[in-house]
């Protein structure tokens, strides 16, 4: 078998891996700081400096460039949360996974608005998002146990109801303190939060 070709030392394998990584770069910093509108293949080619082959080697279309940039943002928080320390108790937990949710937008604000305001603008992100559970919904779940089963899968109205209006909310508290239209401390911030979701959850056991 014979070896891959090497050019500098890298495969071709390599080097287009690391053309993908900073198309996704470039269009993280554009969907974060400008919105959807601004992610364009010739914007993306030009601040990457590659040429638009380069970028339907990695891409179907722009589409799936955003696509792409939603799930890379959507996992860098849920593996976060899945490495976060739980002590058993249901409230501690909860705050502790909403705490990494406010410190992951605090640290980047550019993935606020990637995860919870560019998919109400765009109509390729807002359908992206729609076909799966919000990340505060997914991350949240492991700290429910078997409370999360049902609200995941939506087979019950009343429980679709709640992971529903669970997801709306925390999305408007996060996205309007990301904005500093909220202007509010973290930690006051993070206990309205955890409020939120305990409320909603006792909803559900009345």
């Amino acid at each position: 078998m014979n070896a891959p070709k090497l050019w500098r030392g890298r495969t071709l394998h390599d080097r287009s891996a690391d053309r993908r990584s900073q198309l996704l770069d470039v269009a993280l910093d554009l969907l974060g700081t400008e919105g959807a509108n601004a992610v364009t293949m010739r914007a993306v080619t030009r601040s990457a400096n590659l040429s638009p082959r380069y970028f339907y080697e990695s891409f179907d279309n722009i589409e799936a460039l955003l696509t792409a940039v939603y799930d890379h943002v959507e996992t860098g928080l849920l593996d976060r949360m899945r490495t976060a320390p739980r002590g058993g108790e249901l409230r501690a937990d909860i705050r502790v996974a909403l705490e990494i949710c406010a410190d992951y937008f605090q640290d980047d604000p550019r993935l606020a608005r990637i995860l919870l305001r560019e998919p109400r603008r765009d109509d390729t992100l807002r359908r992206h998002s729609a076909q799966r559970s919000p990340a505060f919904i997914l991350a949240l779940a492991p700290i429910f146990g078997t409370e999360s089963e049902p609200l995941l899968a939506g087979g019950e109205e009343d429980l679709a109801i709640i992971a529903t209006a669970m997801a709306g909310a925390l999305i408007a508290l996060y996205l309007d303190w990301s904005d500093n239209r909220l202007d509010v401390p973290r930690d006051r911030l993070v206990d309205s939060a955890v409020d939120v979701v305990l409320a909603l959850l006792n909803t559900r056991r009345r």
